[in-house]
C-alpha cells in the first residue's frame, strides 16, 4: 500500500525496535502513533524526534495487557488521527531463565509473558480491524522472535509465547482477509537495552555463531516492517532478519 500520509500505530514504539520502526516510517511520510506502558519520557523523546521529521505523532499510553487500556488507546487514535492503516504489535516482555530451570519460572511469570506476547496483539488486532476497515483495511505486523521458530532465547516461556505468536499470526491473515493483511517479523538478537542483559559472553557466542558473524543491526530489522507494510501481496508469513542465526 501507499503509506505516505497514513496512520501508524505502534506499540512498545518509545524504545528499542519500536523508536527505529518509528523513524523509518516517518521518514516515509507516516503518521505514528507511539503506545508505551512506563517509559514516558523515550516516548515522548521518539513523538519528538518524529515531529522535527515533519509528521504528526503522538504519544499514547496504555498497557497492552489490559483490555480496558486497548479499548482507550485505540479511541486515542481514531480521536487524534481520524484513521488507522498499520498497527505493529511490537510490545513485549520477558524474564531471563535458563531452559533448564524449570523452577526458575513460577506461574505468574507465564501468565504476564504470555498475557503480553501473545493475548496482548490477538486483542490490539481485534480492537484495530474495524478502525482499519472504515478506509479499506491495512496491515497488522507482529514483532516474532526467532525464539518462536526454535527452542531458543531468554527462557523457555518467551520461547513458547513466541511460537504462539507466529501461529496467531497466520490465524489472522485467514481471520481479517482479504482487506487486512498480517505478517510477522522475527528478529535475532538485537543489541537494545533489553538484548543487553544477555551476558557479554553470551553475545559474543550468539555473534560468533552466525553465518554473517554479526548480529542484525536495528536499521535492517525495521527495515523488513517498511517493505511488508507496502507489499499487497504478503500475509501469514513470517521474515526472519537474525544474520543466519536460526540456521
Amino acid at each position: 500500500m501507499e503509506i505516505k500520509g497514513k496512520v501508524a500505530l505502534i506499540t512498545g514504539g518509545g524504545t528499542g525496535l519500536g523508536r527505529e520502526i518509528a523513524r523509518q516510517l516517518a521518514r516515509e511520510g507516516m503518521l505514528v502513533a507511539v503506545n508505551y506502558s512506563r517509559s514516558k519520557e523515550d516516548a515522548d523523546d521518539t513523538v519528538k524526534e518524529l515531529s522535527e521529521l515533519g509528521v504528526q505523532a503522538r504519544a499514547v499510553q496504555a498497557d497492552v495487557g489490559k483490555s480496558e487500556d486497548v479499548k482507550r488507546m485505540l479511541s486515542e487514535v481514531a480521536e487524534g488521527f481520524g484513521r488507522l492503516d498499520l498497527l505493529i504489535n511490537n510490545a513485549g516482555t520477558t524474564k531471563f531463565v535458563p531452559f533448564a530451570d524449570l523452577d526458575g519460572l513460577q506461574e505468574e511469570d507465564w501468565d504476564n509473558i504470555l498475557n503480553i506476547n501473545t493475548k496482548a496483539p490477538f486483542f490490539v488486532s481485534r480492537e484495530a480491524a474495524p478502525l482499519m476497515r472504515q478506509n479499506g483495511g491495512g496491515q497488522i505486523i507482529n514483532t516474532a522472535s526467532i525464539a518462536g521458530l526454535r527452542p531458543s532465547g531468554s527462557s523457555l516461556a518467551y520461547s513458547v509465547s513466541k511460537a504462539a505468536m507466529i501461529h496467531l499470526t497466520r490465524g489472522l491473515a485467514l481471520a481479517l482477509a482479504p482487506d487486512i493483511k498480517v505478517n510477522a517479523v522475527a528478529p535475532g538478537l538485537l543489541i537494545t537495552r533489553w538484548g543487553a542483559l544477555h551476558s557479554e559472553e553470551a553475545i559474543q557466542r550468539m555473534t560468533q555463531a552466525a553465518p554473517l558473524k554479526r548480529v542484525a543491526s536495528l536499521e535492517d530489522t525495521a527495515a523488513a516492517y517498511v517493505m511488508l507494510a507496502r507489499n499487497d501481496s504478503l500475509t501469514g508469513q513470517v521474515i526472519t532478519i537474525d544474520a543466519g542465526q536460526s540456521l
